[in-house]
């Protein structure tokens, strides 16, 4: 393997693979971990579905919100003061939303959460940027990504079996033990910005160079226009538990290895990524992973709603695409030379998750089966993705890897 553009002597190449891949599972971890007890959670706060749907909503919200300022900031500071801060926050609010006695109290517990999580992926994001060539990033992406299927493939089932034997709140106690571990990680990872990287104006002005990449329209226009599957797949999150348990009458068990098939599927995305990446163009795999979602609406609204096993077959595509189209993306955002990594990183990841956390509140409205209501939110999605991918063809757009 190439060497590191960013020396690592402590960790070598294999330990900040390892750290970024801690940092990664955060979202994943912080939001599976605890969904099969969302059920017994309505109970025991006497609260309603809609309203304990804010501590997913309010999570993603706030990591949208933290990571779009997070990034530009570690731009002037450096990436692990900011990870090291960014992870304490993590674990004690980890340990808040495990002793929460009210539902208030965990929503807020869980954005303050998020905030950490924020500095933690943003982070993690301009790390890869700092330190892998144009030549190594998109093997180094797809990797991450594929490795990445550890977290929504075992958390539901480790948190079904944390649930049964204990109580919703040990899964939050687990977070932070996950953080404490992530922390000590971090303590010997040698700083991945350069000086001569590192941005010369203030903390203020870092934030207020975001204008200079808000501004490029191709860049924008591509990157929303990718964000259609994020949107799709977090509503499937917020109402996977619901449909499995509560529609298809599924124990906590049943629900979580029916999770963990489906989030097995985001391994298969990456790999075919690679595969195909040099034999097809970016207009074909964009065609590929929009045909994918489109096809999912279909069977959703025709067979979805019959059994487990047809719903698990009908969602395949989006999450097959969900996780093609995310490598392709992210190589072609972070391949821009004109851009700070933390900035850059900050608008994808705050895109990603803004849209993501608009899938969730899609998802929310009161109206139809929660069948429905996900086929709904496809056909939003993939009208605005369509749309503006052939907006950004239209225009003549163009960015280094399109």
């Amino acid at each position: 393997m190439n060497e590191l553009l960013a020396p690592q002597p402590k960790l070598g190449k294999k330990g900040l693979l390892t750290l970024i891949f801690f940092l990664n599972m955060t979202g994943p971890m912080s939001i599976d971990l605890y969904l099969s007890g969302l059920p017994q959670m309505i109970v025991d706060f006497n609260t309603t579905e809609s309203v304990l749907n804010y501590t997913l909503i309010g999570f993603f919200i706030s990591f949208a919100i933290g990571m779009l300022f997070i990034g530009p900031i570690s731009d002037k500071v450096g990436r692990k003061p900011i990870l090291l801060g960014g992870i304490l926050v993590y674990g004690i609010a980890s340990v808040l939303c495990s002793v929460a006695q009210h539902v208030e109290m965990l929503i807020l517990f869980r954005i303050i959460q998020a905030l950490g999580a924020g500095g933690m992926i943003s982070v993690s994001t301009a790390m890869v940027k700092d330190s892998f060539s144009h030549e190594e990033r998109p093997k180094i992406i797809a990797l991450l990504q594929m490795l990445g299927v550890f977290a929504p493939t075992v958390a539901p089932l480790v948190g079904a079996q944390i649930i049964q034997f204990f109580s919703w709140h040990v899964t939050f106690t687990v977070l932070a033990f996950f953080a404490l571990i992530a922390f000590i990680i971090a303590l010997f990872l040698t700083e991945t910005l350069t000086p001569e990287t590192k941005l010369k104006d203030s903390v203020f002005r870092s934030i207020l160079s975001l204008k200079h990449i808000l501004v490029h329209k191709p860049f924008m226009v591509f990157l929303v226009s990718m964000g259609g599957p994020s949107v799709v797949y977090m509503a499937f999150l917020s109402l996977s538990s619901y449909i499995y348990i509560d529609w298809f009458q599924l124990n906590g068990t049943e629900y979580s290895l029916f999770f963990a098939v489906n989030s097995l599927l985001l391994l298969v995305g990456p790999r075919v990524y690679l595969a195909v990446r040099h034999q097809v163009t970016p207009k074909q795999i964009v065609k590929i992973a929009f045909g994918g979602i489109v096809l999912s609406s279909i069977l959703l609204f025709t067979i979805g709603t019959l059994s487990p096993y047809l719903f698990l077959i009908a969602f395949a595509p989006v999450t097959f695409s969900n996780s093609f189209l995310r490598s392709f993306a992210s190589n072609v955002l972070l391949g821009q030379d004109n851009m700070n990594s933390g900035g850059a990183a900050s608008i994808i990841n705050f895109s990603n998750t803004g849209l993501g956390a608009m899938g969730m509140m899609l998802a929310a409205l009161p109206f139809g089966t929660n069948i429905q209501r996900l086929g709904f939110v496809i056909v939003i999605a993939m009208a605005l993705s369509i749309y503006l991918w052939y907006y950004f063809n239209k225009k003549g757009y163009q960015l280094r890897g399109v």
